[in-house]
């Protein structure tokens, strides 16, 4: 009995003994797991290398010397598009100090939070343990070429962009604009890092963003068509009246009107001084024909303002003269004059306009360029005779002032000052056609009344003296006029006849 009862105790002793084993491991393994003992956790791997157990400076060590091993079996390829950089390990040096590296993994490991601790441990489990620090980290000098590779690659977003030279032979030039181009970095640094992790030799193409200009050279191409185009002969001017014309005209080119932009002629092209590059030539002053500066401009803004017509620009002010000009048909005119009369209009098209001038021997010409018209659509102008208006005949004036007492002196002689002439009244018409010359439509631009002009004959003042006789007058009094013969088949001719080009305004 005795020994039953001592196989007994044996035996529950060896339990309690085997027990408290147990609980033992259990709970030292328990306390290893949930506890931070400044050691990585067990079978913890940093690069391949186990770490498990060691303090930091411990692993620091280890994970340098491994990484110091394979140095030499580093490379790395960047793409972007067609271009490759290449690095190998002969490019890069070791970082001083891996220790916050070190730290950094070893904190994906534990936590102040016993939770947090429990939860990182399990996730470190499932990964078989494996850290992973990246080459790009541990390499010298890497983040300073990716600086310079991200500078390569990066570009700011420029539009394409158009010169305008009308001395040239191709007055546009067309200049390329460039995507914008920005480098993820964050991504390529992740890409580099996901590739290390698998390999020392990595391949990687850098990832960007990009975004293309909103406009092409063909869409520039588009807005700098040739809108219009209008010339107006001088060719039996005075060389000063072509200068003037030239001079005036030459104000507006090379211009370009941005959107929305009003234009005053006057003011572009300045006062008519000899500084400004004007010369003598016949203005009209109350009528009649004298000599002044700038005389000829206002055929300058009339074979402008034909121009703006036809390229279908607004039109903000625009005056007549008071004697017609052969140069363009009847309501077609612009006269301008300094503080009284303007040629004024407005850019109302979405895209610049740029305009040419120049003028030749016989003629001068305006260009105008901008955003071709749809659907190849173009402009005309239509002038419409109405009537002649019957001149009054003419008025004999006295030479009271002694003005022209150099050319005649006693009553009965007389000087012819001007002829009259019939006025005219005329509708100008702009007309819209389609490509293929069909009129679309027709607005009325302009009625106009040219007053018909009195002729003025000038008479001395003095008594002749007894036993004088006067010459033969051949100054003819022309009498007030009932009708006119003058049609719209005429009238050209009719206003060329009483207006030779040298007098012009």
């Amino acid at each position: 009995m005795k020994t039953k009862k001592n196989n007994k105790s044996l035996y529950i002793t060896i339990t309690i003994f085997s027990v408290l084993c147990i609980f033992a491991i259990g709970a030292y393994a328990f306390s290893n797991y949930i506890f931070d003992n400044g050691e990585f956790y067990k079978n913890t791997k940093i690069n391949g290398v186990n770490v498990g157990g060691l303090s930091l400076k411990e692993a620091t060590n280890v994970v340098e010397a491994n990484f110091n091993t394979h140095l030499k079996d580093i490379s790395v390829t960047l793409k972007y598009k067609d271009k490759e950089w290449n690095y190998t390990s002969n490019d890069f040096e070791a970082v001083d100090d891996i220790t916050p590296l070190v730290n950094s993994a070893y904190s994906q490991t534990t936590s102040s939070n016993i939770f947090d601790r429990i939860i990182k441990r399990k996730d470190l489990k499932k990964n078989d343990g494996n850290l992973h620090i990246s080459y790009r980290k541990m390499l010298g000098g890497f983040d300073e070429k990716l600086n310079l590779i991200c500078g390569e690659i990066n570009q700011e977003l420029k539009e394409p962009t158009v010169a305008f030279d009308p001395s040239s032979e191709q007055i546009f030039e067309y200049i390329d604009g460039q995507s914008y181009v920005n480098v993820n970095r964050e991504e390529l640094e992740s890409s580099i890092d996901t590739a290390f992790a698998v390999s020392k030799q990595i391949v990687v193409d850098v990832p960007y963003d990009e975004l293309a200009p909103q406009t092409s050279i063909d869409q520039l191409k588009q807005k700098t068509q040739l809108r219009a185009e209008f010339s107006t002969s001088y060719a039996n001017s005075t060389a000063n009246r072509k200068s003037n014309v030239k001079t005036a005209l030459g104000a507006f080119n090379g211009q370009i009107i941005a959107p929305e932009q009003e234009v005053s002629f006057n003011q572009t092209t300045g006062a008519r001084t000899k500084e400004n590059g004007y010369l003598p030539a016949n203005i009209i002053l109350n009528g009649i024909y004298v000599e002044g500066s700038g005389g000829g401009v206002c055929q300058a803004s009339t074979t402008l303002y034909n121009a703006l017509l036809l390229a279908n620009l607004q039109i903000l002010e625009v005056n007549k003269h008071s004697l017609p000009a052969s140069y363009v048909p009847l309501a077609l005119d612009a006269m301008v004059s300094e503080g009284i009369a303007d040629l004024k209009f407005k850019n109302n098209t979405p895209e610049p306009i740029y305009i040419k001038t120049w003028g030749d021997k016989t003629n001068v010409y305006v260009q105008i360029y901008g955003l071709g018209f749809e659907n190849g659509e173009y402009f005309k102008t239509r002038a419409e005779f109405v009537k002649a208006l019957p001149h009054p005949g003419d008025r004999i004036v006295a030479d009271t002032t002694g003005e022209y007492s150099n050319k005649v002196t006693f009553k009965g002689e007389y000087l012819r000052l001007k002829y009259p002439q019939e006025g005219y009244e005329a509708n100008a018409y702009l007309q819209k056609y389609s490509a293929d010359g069909t009129l679309l439509e027709e607005t009325l631009l302009r009625h106009e009344i040219y007053a018909a002009q009195e002729g003025i004959i000038i008479e001395g003042t003095e008594e002749l003296y007894e036993g004088v006789t006067l010459p033969e007058n051949t100054v003819k009094f022309i009498p007030p006029q009932d009708t006119s013969a003058t049609n719209g088949n005429n009238v050209g001719k009719k206003i060329s006849g009483n207006n030779n080009e040298k007098y012009n305004p």
